[in-house]
């Protein structure tokens, strides 16, 4: 399993080129370029279930996720909680602003897991994507992409039988950050029941029957504080 390594990592400047270049929107610069932008990055750390910011209250800028695993969270007009969206590392979230139209509709982002970031402020990233046209192109591609991969989830939500939701949701944890052992895909972040709940527009109760009846058919395992995926095929069956 892999280690927890957050509050340890002393950054430098090549440690962040290091984490950029791998990152998609910054990948069509060069070493020089990357060594630039890395100057306007911040390192913040945030402990589990703290906030890195609120819904409408938040200033904005770009994130990138190095470690951890950060959810996006909306709140229903009936007050209910949706999580529309789970970064892990790599992944971009944040949003910019320009031409002084702030946007009136934004979210919520609670770290799930101990998370450490690198920020970069609205004004910053602005002003790179002006100087680097082919970054603003790919932040456009990259947000298209989550934009309709929220889409999806909502129509998921609203028309999607509760055991294709919930094994949609499996299936991407065991793809993003599942690990394989002996066979068995493992995945060890604290999900609980009422993380993959909201994400799928269900019940904690609903939640827990589904994934017991799993486990009893030997499809998952839950006895060891997280899930393992037993039978990754009987999941795909139900994903349409």
């Amino acid at each position: 399993m892999g280690k927890k390594t957050i509050g340890k990592r002393q950054f430098n400047e090549d440690l962040k080129i290091n984490i950029l270049k791998d990152v998609s929107i910054f990948s069509v610069l060069n070493a020089d370029e990357l060594r630039e932008v890395a100057k306007y990055m911040s390192i913040k750390r945030y402990e589990k279930g703290e906030y890195l910011f609120f819904e409408e209250e938040a200033e904005p800028g770009i994130f990138i996720l190095v470690e951890g695993i950060v959810k996006i969270i909306k709140e229903t007009q009936d007050g209910k909680t949706i999580i529309v969206r789970l970064v892990f590392p790599k992944d971009v979230f944040g949003w910019i602003e320009w031409d002084n139209k702030a946007v009136k509709n934004t979210y919520t982002a609670k770290a799930v897991t101990d998370t450490l970031v690198l920020y970069i402020s609205n004004r910053d990233f602005i002003n790179l994507a002006i100087k680097y046209p082919a970054v603003a192109v790919k932040m456009t591609c990259d947000a298209t992409v989550n934009l309709l991969n929220t889409y999806e989830i909502l129509k998921s939500i609203a028309s999607g039988r509760v055991e294709e939701r919930i094994a949609k949701v499996l299936l991407e944890l065991a793809d993003k950050i599942g690990e394989k052992v002996d066979g068995v895909t493992v995945i060890e972040a604290p999900i609980t029941r009422q993380d993959i709940a909201e994400m799928t527009g269900t019940t904690v109760e609903t939640t827990i029957r589904v994934m017991s009846k799993w486990k009893k058919q030997g499809i998952i395992n839950t006895e060891r504080g997280y899930i393992e995926i037993l039978n990754r095929r009987e999941l795909e069956k139900l994903v349409v």
